[in-house]
C-alpha cells in the first residue's frame, strides 16, 4: 500500500480479519482483511482494507482480482390465475334494504 500523504510504499504492521455475521443471498460469507500501517518516511499512521474474500459452497472468490458481477434476475414463477368473482353492487344494496 502507498502512504496517503507522501506516497511511500508501506507494508502493514499488523493484519486482522473481519467476518460478516450473515451470509449474502448466494450463501457466501464475506471476510475482510484489514491492516494497520505506519509510514517510515513521514510517520503517518492509518488503517485500511487490504482485501475482501467471499467463501461459500462453490469455493473461494477474491473480490479484489475480479470485478463484481451483477446478480442475474431470477425468473419469476407465473402464479396460477385465480377465480374472478364479479359482484353486482345493486345486489348488495338490495340486501341492505331488507
Amino acid at each position: 500500500m502507498k502512504c496517503p500523504r507522501c506516497g511511500t510504499e508501506v507494508q502493514p504492521q499488523k493484519t486482522w480479519q473481519l467476518v460478516a455475521p450473515l451470509p449474502d443471498a448466494d450463501g457466501r460469507v464475506t471476510i475482510i482483511v484489514m491492516g494497520s500501517f505506519k509510514c517510515p518516511n513521514c510517520g503517518y499512521s492509518w488503517r485500511q482494507k487490504i482485501s475482501t474474500i467471499k467463501v461459500g459452497p462453490e469455493g473461494e472468490v477474491d473480490l479484489n482480482a475480479t470485478k463484481k458481477r451483477k446478480r442475474k434476475k431470477k425468473e419469476k414463477e407465473k402464479k396460477p390465475a385465480g377465480k374472478i368473482i364479479e359482484v353486482d353492487l345493486s345486489d348488495i344494496y338490495e340486501d341492505e334494504e331488507l
